[in-house]
């Protein structure tokens, strides 16, 4: 190879980058020397791998492509999807009960409301002179029957009892026109 030619010069060539008039000595120069032309084998050879190389590296493996690609993003399936239409019936059925619920409550209310006027019982207590024994309606205490005993004294006050709302069972009577107003314990 001759000193006129360096190695820069042979790779500018086997690339193509070399200006015509350079390009020509440098073939000129390749036709006369044996070893230039070993050189420019050996270049062409590097720059073949080189440029294979390259496209190797940079061309997507058809196989690999999948295996790069980000995951596809998927809506999560429900826990149990053969009970969607059964969530959906229990549903309704859940409204269904709640409103008849609501609205029997509402009646009941209503009629008993209606109906039941609230009503004092109460004991009146008078002097009398003789020992008597007072017997209160049955269930107005917890259903049980209860009595109110008088003392044996001739002046003695018969009994009074605390007033309680009546239940709506047991009818309202008026009291005699002549009675005094009823006494109420602590």
């Amino acid at each position: 190879m001759s000193n006129m030619i360096d190695t820069n010069h042979l790779q500018e060539y086997v690339l193509n980058l070399l200006p015509p008039v350079e390009r020509e000595a440098v073939e000129q120069e390749a036709a006369r020397d044996e070893a230039l032309r070993l050189a420019l084998r050996q270049e062409r050879e590097v720059g073949r791998l080189v440029r294979t190389t390259l496209q190797e590296t940079t061309a997507p493996a058809y196989g690999r492509i999948p295996q790069l690609m980000p995951a596809i993003p998927r809506q999560r399936p429900y826990p149990w999807p053969s009970l969607t239409w059964q969530r959906s019936v229990a549903a309704l059925a859940l409204v269904l009960v709640l409103f008849l619920g609501s609205a029997g409550l509402y009646q009941s209310r209503q009629a008993a409301s209606a109906n039941a006027t609230p009503t004092m019982m109460a004991a009146t207590a008078t002097f009398i002179h003789e020992p008597t024994v007072t017997l209160a309606q049955p269930g107005s205490v917890n259903g049980n029957q209860f009595s109110i005993f008088s003392n044996l004294k001739s002046e003695t006050l018969a009994g009074t009892a605390v007033a309680q709302f009546a239940p709506p069972d047991i009818q309202a009577t008026p009291a005699p026109p002549a009675a005094r107003p009823p006494i109420t314990s602590n």
